[in-house]
């Protein structure tokens, strides 16, 4: 799986060289790729996919069956819109309706496009892309496997090269955070509107290119020849060591969806979570992934708190994650207990319209409220539905939130 910086208590762990096996010297074509999807899971659909090199490109929208979710569409700045009794994806931007293909069109395109650029680069294409933690190459070829497109593809394409990872090994001591946007306007002086999934193609192959000069003139700024032959050799061998197989690809995308199975098994632990907001689902997703990488279910969890309650969960987990860190074994400890024993105080309870309610907001709203009364100042009004002060006072355990500072 893909490294990330992990930052705590304000100091930044050390990058770790990411799982990437490399590959042989060869005669290969660098290829910026990216696309936008319906959301972040490998099961969404491709919405518009792209590849960038210096003297050609391809961009193409594709019609998804499934809407957008709402991070994707704010992220993409598109949405699926009912026309009549057709539907058509449009720019948020514009306004306007997207020339779009179906998926499995816009795939042979691609590979088609793929293969004209190719030219004489008998080794094959490597599709240079960059993301924080890896999900597209996972998306591609679930997609390139359901329209058996798969074998075409490993004809063309030698592997995947994530330039997140590249930055992140190679050059630590230079810049501190390795997002797309920070390293343009790093390393490039420049800024790049990044929800298009076409100037991302480019900005991920410029950006390997330019860390490929800076390791030759170290200190100096080399934007120089970046699309010349010899630069873009210089490039390849700069970042054969990053380069993931396709067929490694497989296996880790094998081995994910293991991963997925054991995360949904934990759906009844973490699902309610998801559910609240944005701020529970940041704390709660890294918690699940780490007891589903471990290899841990809800059915040893469940097995481990019938046999030694607290202890037994906590044996557990220093079992499986001999290295975590006692914070996060005490988050998990803290989540596990509230799941498993109703009596304990768990941090939240989640409503089932999903709204959540601080006590002491709705006291200090109280006192404020007589207060204004008190000094002859109008009240809100808190008797519509709609009013931002309404909360509701009758409840049940399954529909009240409450949540400890």
């Amino acid at each position: 799986m893909v490294s990330s910086v992990i930052v705590e208590n304000g100091k930044t762990s050390p990058p770790r060289k990411p799982s990437a096996v490399g590959i042989g010297p060869g005669n290969y074509r660098l290829v910026g790729w990216d696309m936008d999807t319906t959301g972040k899971k490998v099961i969404d659909e491709i919405c518009q996919i792209a590849g960038y090199t210096p003297s050609s490109s391809y961009s193409q929208y594709v019609m998804p069956y499934k809407d957008l979710d709402p991070p994707a569409m704010k992220r993409h700045n598109m949405k699926i819109v009912t026309i009549g009794k057709f539907r058509a994806l449009k720019d948020n931007k514009t306004n306007k309706v997207l020339k779009t293909k179906s998926e499995v069109s816009a795939l042979a395109d691609f590979l088609t496009w793929l293969e004209s650029i190719r030219g004489d680069a008998a080794d094959g294409v490597i599709l240079v892309y960059h993301e924080p933690r890896k999900v597209i190459p996972a998306m591609l070829l679930e997609s390139l496997k359901k329209y058996n497109l798969l074998d075409r593809f490993k004809q063309i394409v030698k592997g995947f090269a994530n330039g997140f990872n590249v930055a992140e090994v190679k050059y630590a001591n230079i810049v501190r955070a390795y997002t797309l946007r920070m390293l343009s306007r790093t390393l490039l002086n420049q800024e790049k509107q990044l929800d298009n999934a076409k100037d991302r193609a480019c900005l991920a192959l410029q950006i390997v290119q330019h860390l490929s000069s800076l390791e030759v003139i170290k200190g100096n700024d080399a934007n120089g020849s970046g699309d010349s032959d010899s630069a873009m050799k210089k490039t390849t061998e700069f970042i054969r060591e990053f380069v993931q197989p396709v067929e490694v690809e497989e296996q880790e995308y094998a081995e994910l969806k293991i991963v997925f199975e054991r995360q949904n098994s934990l759906k009844p632990i973490f699902g309610v979570l998801f559910r609240v907001n944005r701020r529970e689902r940041q704390h709660a997703s890294p918690l699940r992934r780490l007891l589903a990488e471990a290899g841990i279910e809800y059915a040893q969890l469940r097995d481990a708190w019938s046999n030694g309650k607290r202890e037994g969960l906590e044996k557990l987990i220093n079992e499986k994650l001999p290295a975590i860190e006692e914070k996060k074994v005490e988050d998990l400890l803290i989540l596990l207990e509230g799941h498993f024993d109703p009596d304990k105080n768990p941090k939240l309870r989640v409503s089932m319209d999903k709204t959540v309610i601080k006590i002491e907001s709705k006291i200090n709203d109280d006192k404020q409220n007589n207060n204004k009364c008190d000094s002859g100042t109008e009240s809100p009004d808190t008797t519509t539905s709609d009013s931002p002060h309404k909360i509701k006072s009758e409840s049940s355990d399954n529909s009240t939130i409450v949540v400890e500072d």
